[in-house]
């Protein structure tokens, strides 16, 4: 948009302030503004107010407000004239604009001087304002403020072509042809009007993200007729020529030709299909030297290629006359027999006046007169592209002269362009209501549209593309659901639902970037709960040692506790349960021996008493081999001793 590609010859647009990075003449893209104050009951004292408030901010800093009305905000590029800022019209912002946003082209320093550095621009500014069509930047207003000199045009939002080059590169064909019909369209409503551009290229071409290529900078466009404007200054002088575009003639210097045009959009052309530039970027004169000539795009039939070489042509007398010749060459019309059609109802002026007497014979002169005004009307209305009334004045002089040829001709070929274009007209409707699903998120209801549009038209590269967005958008959905619920799961502490959800996304197509957040929670996760269950491991088994040594010494308290503390870190531990259950037996065995020598006991102590001390004796050693170590068992086995040895000193012998 505007002088943006500081293109001095030869060399690549570079961001200003000299950064290395590469961009085109108009690498703008639009900022959508929602203005925050606007939450009084007043609305436009609402936008007044932050208007106001804007310029006074817009004031404190210097250059920064032009005319009082237009805030200079980011630099968008820089151009062999000068720079490019995004700005906000502050007119439309105290009108609560949405869109406030304008470019603003502003002359460079080192050209201030030039003496006729304001004629050019202002020639500019008169020329771009003059080409209203869809596919050339629209340029507003030519003003100063000062010593500065600015222009203002209307802010782009997409890509320009060359940066789409370097990525995409090469096109489908279908692209590349759609691009070329809306930039054929685009020149030859300004060569119809006596403008060239002059320096026609990728850098001055944008694809906005609706699908629309825009041409830019018609800054140096020269009028064909030198006759049109008073001040002839060239712009040229300023070196905006770009070698790798240009022909013999320009090199030169010769006067401006639409030819210049023609064989710079064949040069765009074979880059988008191709990737590569048809002479190695070397001007036409450098090729010439150098013998070179263009290889066959593959993509095309020996037609298109005739067509595209002869655009291409270094000899200027073998180029396309004209855009439209360039175009119908490489593209022939769709509505061909509509053409021959109308080209043998030109017959009827010719014949007009034997036929006209043919049917005054038969019906008279009036119903001749009216078929004949029909007809004409017909041919009118079809001309103008409006088919519906050229095919109703057709059915008309049909009805009215059935033998006629050229009312039935003329009637088919109008009822047939206007399936065409309703069938257009349903394709871009179509378009647009996938764009909406599509920003809606809608993705089923886009992948429909774009379906219907493909069903209509096969191919058809917008809906393909949409399709395309359609499927990657429904894939991304289903993929964050899958995310969302692994994260969910993660807070839960849920490892195998959330080591299921990352194998569903994966699944689902997503990638190793998108995958690693949530996988590396995982991971981390896993590794934490690897390291407390060792851990718990080491002290579980700490705890069952001990239990086992003090099992091994009948110290049943301290097995029933480590036991426990066992069961309190695994509820689920066999072994200690075991040795709960061994301790349990010991115990109950324990109280069972206990009885039983009690009761060997008590019948060791009727012995006693009977002073039978051999029986006291067995009893409690019966006893201490059911619970060894009893002490009352070994005392009473102590008295039935000394009762023994007592009563053998008492015996005498006579």
């Amino acid at each position: 948009m505007g002088e943006q590609d500081n293109n001095k010859p030869g060399e690549e647009p570079t961001v200003a302030g000299g950064d290395a990075t590469e961009v085109s003449a108009s690498e703008i893209a639009a900022t959508e503004y929602v203005d925050q104050g606007a939450v009084t009951a007043t609305a436009t004292a609402t936008g007044f107010d932050r208007a106001a408030e804007l310029a006074k901010a817009a004031q404190s800093q210097q250059g920064r407000l032009l005319k009082g009305r237009f805030v200079l905000e980011d630099v968008l590029g820089r151009g062999g004239m000068g720079l490019v800022y995004k700005a906000r019209d502050l007119r439309k912002v105290e009108a609560e604009d949405r869109n406030p946003y304008i470019a603003v082209k502003v002359l460079g320093q080192q050209f201030k001087e030039h003496p006729q550095a304001f004629v050019s621009l202002q020639q500019e500014a008169v020329k771009s304002q003059k080409l209203a069509h869809p596919n050339i930047v629209t340029v507003h207003d030519f003003d100063r403020d000062g010593d500065t000199i600015y222009m203002t045009m209307e802010l782009l939002k997409g890509d320009p072509l060359d940066a789409l080059i370097k990525l995409e590169a090469p096109f489908s064909k279908e692209v590349a042809l759609r691009y070329f019909r809306d930039l054929c369209a685009g020149l030859e409503y300004a060569h119809k009007r006596d403008l060239v551009h002059s320096d026609f290229k990728p850098g001055n071409i944008f694809v906005t993200t609706g699908g629309t290529v825009k041409i830019l900078d018609f800054g140096i466009a020269r009028a064909a007729n030198k006759n049109a404007l008073s001040h002839d200054f060239d712009a040229g002088e300023l070196g905006a020529l770009t070698p790798a575009y240009a022909t013999e003639e320009m090199v030169r210097g010769e006067p401006p030709s639409f030819s210049d045009d023609i064989y710079a959009l064949a040069c765009v052309l074979y880059v988008m299909l191709t990737g590569e530039h048809p002479y190695q970027r070397k001007s036409a004169a450098d090729a010439r030297k150098a013998k070179l000539k263009a290889a066959r795009p593959e993509c095309l039939n020996n037609a298109e290629w005739q067509a595209l070489s002869a655009a291409l042509s270094l000899d200027k007398a073998k180029r396309p006359a004209t855009i439209a010749a360039f175009r119908d060459a490489l593209i022939p019309p769709r509505r061909g027999s509509a053409i021959k059609g109308l080209a043998a109802l030109g017959l009827v002026v010719v014949v007009g006046g034997g036929w006209l007497g043919w049917q005054q014979y038969r019906a008279g002169q009036a119903q001749a007169e009216a078929v004949q005004q029909r007809l004409e009307t017909a041919q009118d209305c079809f001309f103008n592209g409006d088919y519906a009334c050229a095919a109703e004045n057709a059915l008309v002089a049909r009805n009215l002269a059935p033998d006629n040829p050229e009312a039935a001709r003329l009637l088919e070929v109008a009822r047939k362009e206007q399936a065409e274009r309703d069938a257009e007209v349903l394709v871009e409707t179509r378009i647009e209501e996938a764009r909406t699903c599509l920003d809606a998120q809608d993705f089923a209801c886009a992948r429909i549209k774009a379906q219907e549009v493909l069903a209509l038209q096969p191919g058809e590269p917008r809906a393909t593309s949409l399709l395309e967005s359609a499927s990657r958008g429904s894939r991304q959905l289903k993929i964050g659901g899958f995310l969302q619920r692994g994260n969910e799961c993660l807070a839960a502490g849920r490892l195998d639902c959330a080591q299921e959800a990352l194998s569903d996304a994966e699944a689902a197509g997503a990638s190793a970037a998108e995958l690693f957040p949530l996988r590396q929670q995982v991971e981390a996760q896993q590794a934490q709960l690897a390291a407390d269950r060792a851990a718990l491991d080491e002290q579980l088994s700490a705890l069952r040692s001990r239990a086992e040594d003090c099992y091994r010494q009948r110290d049943y308290d301290c097995v029933e506790q480590a036991a426990d503390d066992v069961l309190a870190l695994d509820g689920t531990n066999t072994r200690a349960v075991e040795l709960k259950q061994a301790v349990a037996t010991a115990r109950e065995q324990q109280r069972f021996n206990q009885q039983t020598a009690d009761t060997f006991l008590k019948a060791a102590r009727d012995c006693l008493e009977r002073k039978n001390y051999s029986c006291t004796i067995a009893k409690s050693e019966s006893a201490l081999a059911i619970v060894p170590g009893y002490a009352p068992a070994r005392s009473l086995i102590n008295q039935a001793q000394q009762a023994q040895q007592q009563a053998k000193r008492n015996i005498s012998i006579e």
